[in-house]
Protein backbone atom coordinates (compact mmCIF):
# COMPACT_ATOMS: atom_id res chain seq x y z
CA UNK A 1 0.00 0.00 0.00
CA UNK A 2 1.40 3.39 -0.82
CA UNK A 3 2.01 5.93 1.90
CA UNK A 4 -0.51 8.46 0.53
CA UNK A 5 -3.37 5.94 0.65
CA UNK A 6 -2.61 4.99 4.24
CA UNK A 7 -2.70 8.67 5.21
CA UNK A 8 -6.16 9.02 3.63
CA UNK A 9 -7.64 6.29 5.83
CA UNK A 10 -9.27 7.69 8.94
CA UNK A 11 -7.68 7.04 12.33
CA UNK A 12 -10.36 8.94 14.25
CA UNK A 13 -10.76 7.68 17.80
CA UNK A 14 -7.61 5.57 17.84
CA UNK A 15 -5.36 6.17 20.81
CA UNK A 16 -1.68 5.90 21.68
CA UNK A 17 -2.16 2.28 22.79
CA UNK A 18 -3.46 1.44 19.31
CA UNK A 19 -0.44 3.12 17.74
CA UNK A 20 1.88 1.23 20.08
CA UNK A 21 0.28 -2.07 19.06
CA UNK A 22 0.66 -1.12 15.39
CA UNK A 23 4.35 -0.41 15.95
CA UNK A 24 4.84 -3.67 17.86
CA UNK A 25 3.13 -5.60 15.06
CA UNK A 26 5.27 -3.91 12.42
CA UNK A 27 8.43 -4.75 14.34
CA UNK A 28 7.35 -8.38 14.66
CA UNK A 29 6.80 -8.59 10.91
CA UNK A 30 10.20 -7.08 10.17
CA UNK A 31 11.89 -9.41 12.65
CA UNK A 32 10.05 -12.43 11.22
CA UNK A 33 11.14 -11.52 7.69
CA UNK A 34 14.74 -11.26 8.87
CA UNK A 35 14.52 -14.60 10.68
CA UNK A 36 13.09 -16.20 7.55
CA UNK A 37 15.96 -14.80 5.47
CA UNK A 38 18.37 -16.30 8.00
CA UNK A 39 16.74 -19.70 7.58
CA UNK A 40 15.24 -19.63 11.07
CA UNK A 41 11.83 -20.69 9.79
CA UNK A 42 10.24 -21.84 13.05
CA UNK A 43 11.12 -18.59 14.80
CA UNK A 44 9.90 -16.61 11.79
CA UNK A 45 6.59 -18.48 11.77
CA UNK A 46 6.13 -17.76 15.48
CA UNK A 47 6.76 -14.06 14.86
CA UNK A 48 4.29 -13.94 11.98
CA UNK A 49 1.70 -15.71 14.16
CA UNK A 50 2.14 -13.15 16.95
CA UNK A 51 1.82 -10.34 14.40
CA UNK A 52 -1.33 -11.96 12.99
CA UNK A 53 -2.92 -12.06 16.43
CA UNK A 54 -2.16 -8.38 16.94
CA UNK A 55 -3.52 -7.54 13.48
CA UNK A 56 -6.76 -9.35 14.29
CA UNK A 57 -7.06 -7.37 17.50
CA UNK A 58 -6.33 -4.11 15.68
CA UNK A 59 -8.94 -4.92 13.04
CA UNK A 60 -11.61 -5.60 15.69
CA UNK A 61 -10.80 -2.31 17.41
CA UNK A 62 -11.11 -0.48 14.09
CA UNK A 63 -14.48 -2.06 13.40
CA UNK A 64 -15.69 -1.09 16.88
CA UNK A 65 -14.69 2.51 16.10
CA UNK A 66 -16.50 2.39 12.75
CA UNK A 67 -13.21 2.65 10.81
CA UNK A 68 -14.16 0.18 8.10
CA UNK A 69 -11.32 0.95 5.68
CA UNK A 70 -8.74 0.58 8.42
CA UNK A 71 -10.48 -2.63 9.49
CA UNK A 72 -9.97 -3.98 5.95
CA UNK A 73 -6.28 -3.10 6.00
CA UNK A 74 -5.59 -4.80 9.32
CA UNK A 75 -7.80 -7.82 8.59
CA UNK A 76 -6.09 -8.49 5.26
CA UNK A 77 -2.71 -8.01 6.91
CA UNK A 78 -3.74 -10.55 9.56
CA UNK A 79 -4.56 -13.03 6.78
CA UNK A 80 -1.18 -12.41 5.19
CA UNK A 81 0.62 -12.89 8.49
CA UNK A 82 -1.22 -16.16 9.14
CA UNK A 83 -0.23 -17.38 5.68
CA UNK A 84 3.40 -16.40 6.33
CA UNK A 85 3.19 -18.36 9.59
CA UNK A 86 2.01 -21.39 7.63
CA UNK A 87 -1.59 -21.32 8.84
CA UNK A 88 -3.41 -21.39 5.50
CA UNK A 89 -6.71 -22.32 7.15
CA UNK A 90 -6.85 -19.14 9.25
CA UNK A 91 -5.61 -16.98 6.38
CA UNK A 92 -8.30 -18.30 4.05
CA UNK A 93 -10.97 -17.89 6.72
CA UNK A 94 -10.09 -14.21 7.14
CA UNK A 95 -10.02 -13.64 3.39
CA UNK A 96 -13.40 -15.35 2.96
CA UNK A 97 -14.77 -13.20 5.76
CA UNK A 98 -13.62 -10.08 3.95
CA UNK A 99 -14.96 -11.28 0.61
CA UNK A 100 -18.39 -11.86 2.17
CA UNK A 101 -18.67 -8.18 3.00
CA UNK A 102 -20.71 -6.05 0.62
CA UNK A 103 -18.80 -2.87 1.51
CA UNK A 104 -15.39 -4.16 0.39
CA UNK A 105 -13.80 -1.87 -2.19
CA UNK A 106 -13.59 -3.37 -5.69
CA UNK A 107 -9.79 -3.09 -5.98
CA UNK A 108 -9.22 -4.68 -2.60
CA UNK A 109 -11.81 -7.38 -3.37
CA UNK A 110 -9.89 -8.34 -6.51
CA UNK A 111 -6.58 -8.38 -4.64
CA UNK A 112 -8.02 -10.61 -1.91
CA UNK A 113 -9.63 -12.94 -4.47
CA UNK A 114 -6.28 -13.45 -6.18
CA UNK A 115 -4.52 -13.90 -2.85
CA UNK A 116 -7.00 -16.45 -1.48
CA UNK A 117 -6.89 -18.37 -4.75
CA UNK A 118 -3.10 -18.53 -4.46
CA UNK A 119 -3.40 -19.76 -0.87
CA UNK A 120 -5.84 -22.49 -1.89
CA UNK A 121 -3.55 -23.65 -4.70
CA UNK A 122 -0.54 -23.74 -2.38
CA UNK A 123 -2.52 -25.57 0.28
CA UNK A 124 -3.58 -28.17 -2.29
CA UNK A 125 0.05 -28.66 -3.40
CA UNK A 126 1.15 -29.04 0.19
CA UNK A 127 -1.60 -31.57 0.83
CA UNK A 128 -0.46 -33.57 -2.20
CA UNK A 129 3.16 -33.49 -1.09
CA UNK A 130 2.26 -34.57 2.42
CA UNK A 131 0.12 -37.40 1.07
CA UNK A 132 3.06 -38.62 -1.00
CA UNK A 133 5.29 -38.52 2.07
CA UNK A 134 2.91 -40.67 4.09
CA UNK A 135 2.58 -43.25 1.30
CA UNK A 136 6.23 -44.17 1.81
CA UNK A 137 5.76 -44.82 5.53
Amino acid sequence: MNHQLSQDISRAGLDAAFEADEARKSNLILEARLLREQGRDDEAAAGFARAAQIEESLSRRCLEQGLVEKFFVHRFSAASCWAQAGNFYQAIELCDELLARTDLLVGLRQRIQIYVHTLRVRRAHLREELALETVGD
